[in-house]
């Protein structure tokens, strides 16, 4: 399945790496990558990041976008800095770097689709077991992407 992921900025879009399989929010209808707080507005499956295309960088590993400045990872270790905050899309690095369109390509294999929304989820989850799963995510985006540094 193809997706779009389009970025909202401010730290409300969900990390994708190629290679991961983990639970991701999609909308309702399934053509997009939910976006935001958690809400009854889309549905929780889970799936494995297969491809990630861009019109202009064409094949990239990783979407990292847990800070207010996101990362875009490219091959042979290197990537593209984006802030998500102030000057929202400006590329912080490297720089002279310019991107004019923000619009990602997910092929994803979804494995199972739940009733769950991610409002259901929140309201489920102890803090405990949102820490232990952000602080297995990050350990596993760092294998994922080789060691990096994000």
């Amino acid at each position: 399945m193809r997706i779009t992921w389009r970025p909202e900025w401010y730290g409300l879009d969900q990390t994708v790496i190629v290679g991961d399989i983990d639970y991701f929010y999609l909308s309702k209808n399934e053509n997009a990558f939910a976006k935001g707080d958690a809400s009854e507005e889309n549905k929780k499956v889970y799936a494995e990041i297969i491809k990630i295309v861009h019109r202009e960088l064409d094949e990239v590993k990783g979407l990292y976008t847990e800070e207010l400045s996101y990362r875009i990872f490219l091959d042979h270790n290197s990537f593209i800095q984006v802030d998500a905050e102030e000057n929202v899309g400006e590329v912080e690095y490297p720089l002279g770097c310019k991107i004019r369109d923000w619009e990602f390509e997910i092929e994803l294999r979804i494995h199972k689709i739940f009733e769950n929304s991610s409002l259901d989820c929140m309201n489920m989850c102890t803090e405990e077991a949102l820490l232990a799963a952000k602080t297995q995510r990050a350990e596993k985006y760092k294998r994922l992407l080789n060691n990096q540094e994000y």
